[in-house]
């Protein structure tokens, strides 16, 4: 499994808005800044936006910044936009479709739900805050190897 390049996006962008401390950005210093078309970067906006992880201010000082509480917002919610359900297995969907008859008690299955069920917990137990914050640990860890390196 791996997630469309828009979700990597998705997050890319909810950092960035929260590592600036949420100051209004424009569509192109972002998609710039982030290295994303500028086509591409508003449709991926559009979408977060009727999501309600970001908001958009109108005129020459507007931009985009984090919506109220986005930087609470999960993984799993980001995922949930740009993905859809989370659904590793076919037989795990909503009308369970199994070739064999046998959703009800197959291992199989069993054993993809456990592993589906954890999968989507873990994404459920990361905010976007956290993981910025430990971008800017990682940040701050490699300019002090940079600085001892030199």
């Amino acid at each position: 499994m791996k997630f469309q390049l828009a979700t990597d996006y998705a997050i890319r962008i909810l950092c960035y808005l929260y590592e600036n401390n949420n100051r209004l950005s424009t569509a192109t210093h972002l998609s710039e800044k982030l290295g994303i078309t500028y086509l591409y970067f508003m449709k991926l906006t559009g979408v977060l936006k009727h999501a309600g992880l970001i908001q958009s201010v109108q005129g020459c000082n507007g931009g985009y910044q984090l919506a109220k509480n986005a930087e609470n917002a999960t993984l799993y919610d980001v995922v949930k936009v740009t993905e859809g359900d989370v659904r590793i297995n076919r037989c795990l969907e909503e009308d369970r479709f199994c070739s064999r008859n046998a959703a009800e008690w197959c291992t199989v299955h069993t054993f993809f739900q456990e592993l589906q069920d954890g999968f989507i917990e873990r994404l459920n137990s990361v905010r976007i805050c956290d993981l910025c914050q430990k971008t800017g640990e990682q940040k701050a860890a490699a300019q002090q190897y940079a600085e001892l390196n030199v």
